[in-house]
């Protein structure tokens, strides 16, 4: 990479993250581009913005809830169990679920759970009707045994996409290595690659010293109180703050060390059985967009842009937060914000992320 891309990068960062900011699209806002130049990663990064009205300026420090980010980084952890032979993909849900054996849901293999195409719901408000105590092992198994119940809406191979699917695995994970599932994904992806203080699942942490770095996401109805180092999923809340489908907290240039990584393992620089994986994740499924773990990029109308290669795989989360890799260019755009710090309704990052991602590959590709 030249001195000049990284110029531009740079260039197009601010111009697309100022003008966002100016639109009221998030009161602040912290994005990193990785480029890969043959022997390492350079990182292009920028911020813009508030944590909140008053919180101070957003730095690259600044701490955003990713959302549903946290799904590529658990399916991740769970091609590792598999792959050591702890959590086999192609096994029936019941044999970690049993409380699910009697359902039809209790036959279906945690490959398509992982795929989101295990026939669950994608999403049921479990949280409204909670009568346990939130994160109590009552509360996990209520909201278990509703899952169960309910969410087994469609039939098995129909691509939906589904939060429910992540929390099963979540228990399903944490049953099968006898292990937390924050501290399986911190032994399975962070620790290796480093990050396990740049993201992690912020109610797992022992202390709140992170907090004051933290981008808040508004105020929760639920709980009854502004949220800041807190989940914004209510869901995630009733299960104590981590599941497999959010819960984890991180900086931009953590998550786009972790697309970095992602990359590399798809061209094999990590070593054949990383390659495997990797690939196994991202390959194209029928039905739909979304891989194991990840999203593809759609024929119309993507998040990602119409500029980025067409074997690009990403995902969003519903604060505000975006991951895409580009394997053909070897290149990660992260975006991290706190949208819903403006409201719940505010839907500008729909027309701003294609814009933003647009922007980064034109720098990128250059005149």
């Amino acid at each position: 990479m030249t001195a000049d891309t990284a110029t531009r990068i740079e260039q197009a960062l601010a111009q697309q993250l100022e003008a966002g900011w100016n639109a009221g699209v998030f009161p602040g806002a912290s994005a990193s581009v990785a480029i890969w130049e043959g022997r390492g990663w350079t990182y292009v990064g920028h911020t813009v913005g508030e944590r909140a009205a008053g919180a101070g300026a957003v730095t690259t420090d600044t701490i955003y809830d990713l959302a549903s980010l946290t799904k590529p980084w658990v399916a991740m952890a769970a091609l590792h169990l598999h792959h050591r032979g702890a959590f086999a993909l192609d096994a029936p849900i019941h044999e970690l679920i049993p409380e699910a054996r009697e359902v039809p849901l209790g036959g279906r293999v945690w490959e398509v759970v992982l795929s989101h195409r295990s026939g669950l719901r994608a999403w049921v408000p479990f949280y409204e009707t909670l009568s346990h105590e939130p994160g109590s092992p009552a509360a996990e198994a209520w909201v278990l045994a509703r899952l169960i119940e309910h969410g087994d809406a469609n039939p098995e191979g129909v691509a939906v996409y589904s939060d429910l699917g992540y929390i099963l695995a979540g228990v399903a994970m944490s049953r099968a290595a006898d292990m937390q599932l924050d501290e399986i994904v911190a032994a399975e992806v962070s620790m290796p690659l480093g990050l396990e203080d740049m993201v992690f699942f912020g109610a797992a942490r022992s202390d709140d010293a992170w907090k004051s770095r933290c981008a808040p996401t508004g105020w929760s109805p639920w709980r009854g109180r502004s949220l800041n180092g807190e989940v914004h999923d209510d869901n995630c809340s009733a299960l104590g703050g981590v599941a497999g489908h959010a819960g984890m907290f991180g900086t931009a240039n953590g998550v786009a060390r972790f697309g970095a990584a992602c990359i590399g393992a798809w061209h094999g620089r990590r070593g054949a059985s990383e390659e495997a994986m990797m690939r196994h994740a991202t390959a194209r499924r029928a039905g739909g967009t979304h891989r194991l773990g990840w999203d593809g990029k759609a024929e119309r109308d993507s998040a990602a842009g119409t500029r980025i290669g067409a074997e690009a795989f990403g995902h969003l989360g519903f604060t505000g937060t975006s991951l895409w890799c580009d394997p053909g260019r070897q290149v990660v755009i992260v975006l991290l914000t706190n949208r819903v710090a403006v409201s719940e309704d505010n839907t500008a990052i729909r027309a701003f992320r294609p814009a933003f991602h647009d922007a980064v590959i034109e720098a990128f590709d250059g005149p």
